[in-house]
């Protein structure tokens, strides 16, 4: 076992001169006559300890930016201090074992952010339907899926509506120009994925500081929205608003998303409940009252930024663009569940990318103009880097959510009893592995006492040849998955062609 790792396996030494005038060096490579990219791999190959390194990839989904951790852990006897179990790294390769870096961003690791994804999939999915410890009959429950949008900064590039075949961007039949002089209107049919949608029509009319503050304070907007939303209701069901939670709660699931502007918007999905546990909320509280009541909470809400004498103040609401319509869970007249669940899932693994902004935090406004891919991203993030060093805007932690164009909050998240828990779910899949692990071991009944002793010693893999050879096997998973769906689809269609 050597200490770090050594794509060249142990160091062999070989012995060159005459008499006493002798050297030792490392051997040369046998695959020094490869690429240098394919000479890594076979030397990764050749490696003594390669299975090893490729049962770790393996044991944490082809992850790539693991955390290594040295130390470990020992199980005693309980009364006897008798050794029972020992896991190490002293053993594994390169002195360390390796566990998932769990970031959601599919922009840094493709593995743990649809790891992330399935979790909020099948989180979702058990609010709407039940499951994972949520009774089945929540699916008869009046349930709504909302919009609700940011309000406009300033005109924008847009992109044509597909349903209409000559639709602009934003045409406009007088051509009026800003005080700037730069003309309002553009005309244009941008193609998907064009850089300039999203982008100001005239930057120095655009309201960067009123967007980083919408940004900021939306999780606040949407709490004060939770809180209209109750007194709407309590005003259908003719109660005082501090009785209204004795008849119903409104469970929620929201998923963040950015628009192409850089602005923050919520996909929302509400259940009502009754106010025990889980149980069906009065008859009056039907799908149609609580979509209603959804659009007038959210058009009358508003939070007040703090004033600044350098950006004056803001008046901060959602967008006009507000929907809120009932869900039906059918496959022939609504949404089936997979499908509604898999529409929250999809936003999860999302960051700023969509708007052309980094995945990355900024340390220092040097960093900025090096990270930001448009003009318009650079002045948002230097708005927010400015509005973090006046001490009005102290609080809202601008500095530090830069990157996110100054919002700071969760980007899935949920009532607690709208669904199971992240946690729940990660726990649940822990001792299904656990336990499929330990099948055919014999058991033995004895209380133990764990002691844990772990250190960090890095992140990422050892080398490049791993993290080459780890993106190789995640690559291989995704096709025998995709190998997979289609041969279920084929016996799908045999079996219904057999019926």
């Amino acid at each position: 076992m050597v200490g770090a790792l050594n794509l060249q396996g142990v160091e062999v030494f070989q012995v060159s001169g005459a008499g006493s005038a002798m050297s030792v060096g490392p051997a040369e490579s046998p695959f020094a006559w490869l690429p240098p990219g394919e000479r890594e791999l076979m030397e990764l190959l050749a490696n003594p300890e390669f299975a090893q390194i490729d049962a770790q990839i393996r044991a944490v989904g082809a992850c790539e930016n693991p955390v290594r951790l040295s130390g470990e852990t020992v199980k005693t006897e309980a009364g006897t201090g008798r050794v029972v179990d020992v896991f190490s790294s002293v053993d594994a390769p390169g002195g360390a074992i390796v566990v998932r870096c769990m970031n959601r961003r599919r922009s840094r690791c493709r593995s743990c952010s649809a790891l992330y994804q399935a979790d909020a999939f099948h989180l979702v999915r058990a609010g709407f339907v039940g499951g994972k410890g949520v009774p089945e009959t929540v699916q008869e429950h009046p349930m709504v899926f909302a919009t609700l949008t940011a309000p406009s900064f300033g005109p924008v590039h847009r992109k044509p509506d597909p349903s209409r075949p000559n639709d602009r961007c934003r045409p406009r039949r007088d051509d009026p120009c800003c005080v700037h002089g730069r003309p309002m209107g553009c005309g244009a049919r941008h193609a998907p994925g064009d850089v300039v949608v999203g982008q100001p029509m005239c930057a120095a009319c655009y309201d960067h500081a009123g967007h980083v503050l919408f940004n900021a304070l939306a999780t606040k907007l949407w709490n004060g929205f939770g809180e209209a939303l109750y007194r709407r209701m309590a005003r259908v069901g003719g109660v005082r608003n501090n009785q209204i939670r004795k008849l119903l709660r409104v469970e929620y699931v929201r998923a963040m998303e950015y628009q192409a502007r850089g602005l923050v918007h919520f996909h929302v999905g509400l259940r009502l409940d009754g106010p025990e546990d889980r149980e069906a909320p009065p008859s009056w509280a039907t799908s149609e009252v609580l979509a209603s009541a959804v659009v007038s909470a959210a058009s009358a809400v508003s939070v007040s930024a703090p004033e600044s004498a350098g950006f004056g103040s803001h008046v901060l609401r959602f967008g006009s663009q507000l929907d809120a319509r009932p869900i039906v869970l059918d496959a022939d007249r609504g949404f089936p569940a997979e499908r509604a669940a898999g529409y929250f899932a999809k936003y999860v693994t999302k960051g700023t990318e969509d708007a052309h902004g980094v995945d990355v935090p900024i340390t220092h406004r040097s960093q900025i103009n090096l990270w930001a891919r448009t003009p318009h991203v650079a002045a948002t993030m230097h708005t927010a880097w400015t509005l973090d060093q006046q001490r009005e805007f102290a609080g809202l932690g601008l500095g530090r959510w830069c990157h996110m164009l100054g919002f700071g909050g969760h980007v899935l998240s949920s009532t607690r009893r709208f669904s199971v828990g992240m946690g729940v779910l990660r726990q649940m899949r822990a001792d299904h592995q656990a336990e499929a692990a330990a099948a055919g071991e014999p058991v033995v009944q004895v209380e133990t006492v764990t002691e844990r002793q772990w250190r960090y010693a890095g992140r990422g893999w050892q080398t490049e040849a791993i993290s080459d050879y780890a993106q190789g096997v995640y690559e291989d998973r995704l096709e025998a998955q995709a190998l997979a769906r289609e041969a279920a689809a084929l016996e799908s269609m045999r079996g219904g062609e057999a019926a």
